[in-house]
């Protein structure tokens, strides 16, 4: 190829026409572009239950319908969305002549770029506490959470340095890139140069924003609506947090020594009693395809091998008042009687309970001659001064930690953690071998923590866990596929109903009681959709006793018959409580109420 051809080449394509010579085309690439992003990180964690248009293919529907899911309300999350604030900033620079004073340029620019920027960032935060609880957005509730959850991360996960500034360098980058394309998108776009269809298409689109603020306003601060407005979400927030700020205000005017009050009672039998809180064990197992099938076989196995040996089983849904996470609320909440459905109230009563006992199940079952044991398998432990907050909290005669169960074989997934079925065999030698029964053992299983990737096997021997291999089974989290993921979901909710039925058939004595109950649906396979049930099982041999939970929506054996909730977590302290004395206590005169909504909050 000669000199010439080479220089003709270059300036063919220098003479090309760019995007730029397309005013219209750039205008609205930009447009849609800019817009779409702000919907983006909805639309990404919820692909898996969301389609990229926003109707599906071949629906066929009433037109007034369809036209509402285009114009104005759908279930789906995708992209096709419009937000009221950078759609009338645009109007604004498009119709109005601001670009006539190099001041009021640079104003609007600066305007239109925080602007921005502070809706995508909202638009983050309400996508993860959507994705990660199911709960609208509201900054009371989540500031503390967020610093907690960021403070166990920098101090466990032992970040190294290279990620945290590699991590800094590529938000810095992208923030600049994205400052850098809305300049030069504002720059390059005015009202002379876009077609009379373009300006009559951005004035349809600010008659749909006002028809929406018309007709519905408060309806722009759901993610659900097609016009997103960050005025309206801000409101809605603001408004959100000073209502729980009253609510958590309210609990300091309560007196709950007045409401759980058994101290007149006594009992002429003491069986034992676990509380066992089955992590992320939820109504989904019952509601989706995925699962259901292979859940009834494992509840149907189990419930034959119980009954084979004289336990008794009742079964119910009850409603927890968290979704995919936050399990201290759930456990919290059925100990204590009361709903407890955000971090602030959890912190709330932390920090009121620290000189004080709370009339909890726990400590209920102390003035009747229990011992109150909990067990933690953990391995990331807090220090022994955080340690004593908890157990002041919760009243505990004796916490087994981590350190006590002198664990050096394989650890699983979240914690990391030994084998459920070691930490619950260990926690009950070292319960008898140190205290005086009866007890009441309160424990938390961890195998079926997500990322469910690697669970353990049940041995015959639980001793022979403890063989010295100390190594964190590994697993690969990161683009997993949902198939993928549903399987070890539904290996890990195996693993944990195969422990608990080995241990109350080898180690349970004939008059134990056994409650399993889950504490949240679990995150990642689940949505909004299949509510916040999880089943609750009674075991016991007492026929009498599991009888008495018919009356209140309770079906013998382990599979739930209806799938909506019979009681909530908590209503179950006093449900409990109802029960027990009415078939172990002494001398009952008068049996205390159940109090299915626990206890009630005014905020008035």
């Amino acid at each position: 190829m000669t000199t010439r051809t080479l220089s003709k080449s270059f300036q063919s394509l220098h003479t090309r026409p760019s995007l730029a010579a397309y005013p219209n085309l750039f205008f609205w690439l930009c447009f849609l572009s800019l817009n779409a992003l702000l919907f983006l990180p909805s639309y990404i964690l919820n692909r898996e239950s969301s389609t990229f248009l926003p109707l599906s293919p071949g629906l066929e529907q009433d037109p007034a319908v369809l036209t509402r899911q285009l114009l104005v309300w759908r279930n789906n999350l995708d992209l096709f969305r419009l937000n009221a604030e950078f759609t009338l900033l645009i109007a604004i620079w498009i119709f109005l002549p601001l670009s006539r004073t190099r001041r009021v340029r640079r104003f609007f620019l600066a305007l239109l770029t925080f602007s921005y920027i502070l809706t995508f960032t909202y638009a983050l935060y309400e996508s993860l506490t959507i994705y990660f609880y199911q709960v609208d957005a509201v900054f009371y509730a989540h500031i503390q959470l967020l610093i907690d959850g960021l403070n166990f991360l920098v101090e466990h996960l032992q970040l190294s340095p290279l990620l945290l500034v590699a991590g800094g360098l590529a938000f810095l980058a992208w923030s600049a890139s994205l400052i850098l394309f809305i300049r030069v998108f504002v720059e390059r776009s005015s009202e002379d140069n876009l077609s009379i269809w373009s300006r009559v298409l951005l004035g349809m689109f600010l008659l749909l924003i006002l028809s929406a603020v018309l007709q519905n306003r408060s309806m722009l601060a759901s993610p659900k609506s097609v016009i997103s407005s960050l005025v309206v979400k801000l409101q809605k927030n603001v408004s959100d947090s000073f209502a729980l700020s009253k609510q958590v205000r309210a609990l300091d005017d309560l007196e709950f020594h007045q409401v759980y009050d058994y101290g007149e009672h006594r009992i002429l039998s003491s069986p034992n009693i676990y509380l066992v809180f089955v992590e992320s064990y939820g109504s989904i197992l019952y509601k989706r395809e995925a699962f259901r099938e292979k859940y009834l076989d494992i509840i149907g196995e189990k419930q034959v091998e119980l009954q084979n040996d004289g336990w008794l089983a009742t079964s119910a849904l009850s409603e927890s008042p968290t979704w995919g996470g936050g399990s201290w609320l759930a456990y919290t909440s059925v100990l204590f009687g009361l709903r407890v459905d955000n971090h602030p109230q959890y912190l709330s009563l932390l920090d009121r309970f620290q000189d004080q006992d709370y009339p909890d199940l726990g400590f209920t079952l102390q003035s009747l001659g229990y011992n109150y044991i909990r067990a933690t398998s953990l391995a990331v432990e807090l220090d022994d001064q955080e340690w004593q907050k908890y157990v002041n909290f919760f009243g505990v005669d004796d916490w087994i930690r981590y350190r006590d169960f002198d664990y050096q074989g394989v650890h699983y997934g979240w914690g990391p953690s030994p084998p459920d079925q070691y930490v619950l065999n260990a926690a009950r030698e070292m319960i008898t071998d140190q205290w005086d029964q009866p007890f009441l053992l309160f424990l938390i299983t961890q195998n079926s923590h997500y990322p469910w990737r690697k669970v353990p096997k049940v041995v015959d021997d639980w001793r022979t866990l403890n063989d010295g291999n100390a190594v964190v089974a590994t697993f690969e989290e990161d683009a997993v596929p949902l198939h993928v993921r549903q399987e070890d979901y539904i290996n890990a909710i195996s693993y944990e109903l195969d422990f608990l039925t080995d241990f109350i058939l080898k180690e349970a004595g004939d008059e134990d009681i056994f409650i399993l109950i889950g504490d949240h649906q679990p995150g990642y396979v689940t949505r909004r959709i299949d509510g916040f049930d999880t089943p609750v099982h009674i075991v016991s041999k007492d026929p009498d006793f599991i009888e008495a939970f018919s009356e209140y929506g309770f079906k013998p054996g382990l599979e739930v018959e209806e799938i909506t909730s019979a009681i909530r977590h908590e209503g179950l302290y006093s449900l409990f409580m109802r029960i027990f004395l009415q078939q172990y206590g002494q001398g009952i005169k008068t049996i205390p109420p159940y109090l299915p909504d626990g206890i009630e909050l005014k905020t008035n």
